[in-house]
Formats: structure tokens, sequence, C-alpha cells
């Protein structure tokens, strides 16, 4: 995804605060960039809550990026967390903040596809995704993966994006492009796939509206800033992350995609 080409931005963003290539981090400065998601450390904290993420869990992250919502969950809770990242260069870069912020002890950065993850099943207390399942192929294969992943009464805290209710064939091939979706599902699929896999689902929430306001603000905020945008990312670093914004902010607009928040217990 054309989002996702340069992993190493985020150091950028980082000199442009203050930092210079070895210093250790502050996680609250770190974390202005490292949430690839929507509303940050807010909706992380939220999965923390609603599925009890404590002391010595055994959490796994799906889709981890540079580890963001990882590094959060070790810090608030010391629980330990798996990182699974599907591309090397943010699995590396990932690694390295991590380092940086003192939480190796607690993140483990994972460079694998999910569907070929080798843990042993009934491996994780938790698992949690932002923004990530709907790049994966065959979500009924995936959603079993991760049923057999958790223990028994293991958690799961999924942020996803759905079709919206506009969605037309013709928009499937921009969805592919420009969002690199593989398996995106109604949003009452989506929670029958969950069921069918055997998971009791505790709560879901519709987050569409919710993302419309985000991402529309989110475009605003680059826009607005986009003189300084560019003099530390460069005029194609800022245009790449422009596009993105808007395709994703008027897919939200026109109803072509949707979001969904579902909260799963294995039982």
């Amino acid at each position: 995804m054309k989002l996702y080409s340069d992993a190493y931005r985020i150091f950028k963003d980082l000199k442009a605060i203050g930092y210079s290539e070895d210093d250790k981090l502050n996680l609250v400065d770190l974390n202005q960039f490292d949430q690839l998601h929507y509303h940050g450390t807010l909706s992380v904290q939220e999965a923390i809550e609603t599925i009890n993420i404590q002391e010595n869990d055994n959490v796994l992250e799906v889709g981890a990026g540079w580890g963001g919502p990882s590094r959060f969950i070790a810090y608030k809770t010391r629980a330990h967390v798996s990182a699974l990242e599907l591309q090397k260069d943010y699995s590396e870069v990932g690694k390295e903040l991590t380092l940086r912020t003192g939480l190796e002890s607690f993140v483990t950065h994972i460079n694998q596809d999910f569907l070929n993850f080798s843990e042993r099943n009934n491996c994780f207390n938790k698992i949690v995704s932002w923004l990530a399942l709907y790049h994966i192929p065959d979500r009924k294969k995936y959603t079993q993966k991760l049923f057999n992943l958790l223990y028994q009464n293991g958690m799961l805290f999924i942020e996803d994006l759905t079709f919206g209710s506009g969605f037309e064939s013709s928009h499937k091939e921009i969805l592919e492009k420009k969002l690199f979706a593989n398996s995106l599902e109604k949003y009452s699929d989506y929670l029958e796939i969950c069921a069918k896999a055997g998971f009791e689902i505790v709560e879901h929430k519709d987050m569409s509206s919710d993302w419309e306001n985000y991402t529309k603000e989110r475009l605003k905020v680059l826009q607005t800033n986009r003189n300084n945008h560019e003099k530390i990312h460069g005029v194609e670093g800022y245009s790449t992350i422009e596009d993105f914004y808007k395709t994703v902010a008027d897919g939200f607009a026109e109803n072509i995609i949707g979001g969904i928040r579902v909260i799963c217990k294995k039982n």
C-alpha cells in the first residue's frame, strides 16, 4: 500500500520535534506519530479497559505496524505483547522504537504473515487489532485462527473497516488499489463470521459516523499544515499522505466504507 511505502518517515517526524537518531524516546512524544489508527491511544486505552488487559497477560497485536498500540499496552499494563507485522521494514523500525523507549522486555516484534503465523494454539489471553484485518485475504480462515490462538475465556478487540451502505462493485478496484482491501465484509457478515468461528460477541459498535468525522478532520488538519509537512517529508511525501487521507475521508463520506468495533470472547 502506497501509504506504507516509507517506514522510516517516522524518524523525520521525531527529528522535527528535536530527537537525534540515537536518543531515548519519551512515549508520549512518540505516540503522536506511531498510532496508525483512529483516535490513537484513546482507542488503545479503551481496548485495555474493555477486555481487561492486565499485568502478565500474553497479548497479540495483529498488523502492528510500528508497534504503537503494543508499546502503549505494555507501558500501561506491563502485559507481554507480541507485535505481529507483515512488512519487514515496519517491524524493524518498530523494534528500534521499542528499544529506544525501554520497553523491549515487554514487547516482541515478529515479522510474519498472520496466515503463516506458527505459534501454537491457545497461546494468548488477549488479541487486539486496529485497521489491519481487512488487508488479509480469507476472513473466515483468519478469524478461525484468531479463535484458535486464544486461551479459553480469552478476549478479542478489533477495530476494522467494512463495506459501507453505498458500496457498489464498481468501487472494488479503487478499494483494493488505494486501501489494499482484501477481505471487506458487510457489518452483519462480519459479526456472523466471528460467531461461526465460535466467538461470543460481547459488544459491537458501528464506527462509521465517528470515523467519517475523524477522517474529515484529519484531512483538514493535514492540508492546513501542508507547508510544515512538506518541509519534513517533501512534496511527494505530503502528496502520498494527502491522497490516502482523502481516499479514506471520501470513502466514509460517500458510505463506500464503514467501520466496526467488535469485542469477542472465547468460551
